[in-house]
């Protein structure tokens, strides 16, 4: 019997089942992707609340920039300073959009309280999931300043809220 061209060596055939076996996707570029989904919900959101002026919807077209350019930035450098500033604006804008919604901030000419409507919910929730993807992705030193930094922002936001200055 001839050994056939179109049939693999028998031991070439068999795969060796290892803990990288399946595809493995680093856990920046899954912050990434989530900030991009973000980024997708702010900008409907901007869409649809253009005709209530620009007040209202130039914050969301605002963070939707900042996030497209830092995931950007991180999925094409992902160095410790690039994933670091990307957690701390994450941070930024989660809290601003928390004490935002919950301080009632007033925008717009009928000057009515913003409303966590449903996409921006999940925008926020998006980011909410790419923090500690991003988080994971930095090593010891860079980790501790992500988490002091996300800690002295909540901090400040907290204490903007509890004395009134946010809304």
């Amino acid at each position: 019997m001839t050994p056939s061209t179109e049939a693999p060596p028998a031991e070439t055939a068999v795969s060796m089942a290892g803990p990288r076996s399946r595809p493995y996707v680093p856990a920046h570029r899954v912050g990434v992707l989530l900030c991009v989904a973000a980024t997708a919900g702010d900008l409907v959101v901007f869409q649809q609340n253009l005709a209530y002026g620009l007040a209202v919807s130039l914050p969301f077209l605002a963070a939707a920039v900042v996030q497209l350019a830092l995931a950007r930035w991180v999925w094409t450098a992902p160095r410790t300073a690039a994933v670091l500033s990307a957690v701390l604006v994450l941070g930024l804008l989660i809290g601003l959009q928390a004490v935002a919604v919950r301080g009632g901030l007033a925008l717009g000419p009928r000057d009515e309280p913003l409303r966590a409507g449903a996409l921006a919910t999940v925008a926020l929730l998006l980011r909410l999931a790419a923090l500690p993807c991003l988080v994971r992705a930095l090593s010891g030193r860079g980790r501790s300043w992500a988490v002091n930094g996300l800690l002295v922002i909540g901090t400040v936001l907290w204490t903007f809220g509890l004395t009134g200055l946010a809304g």
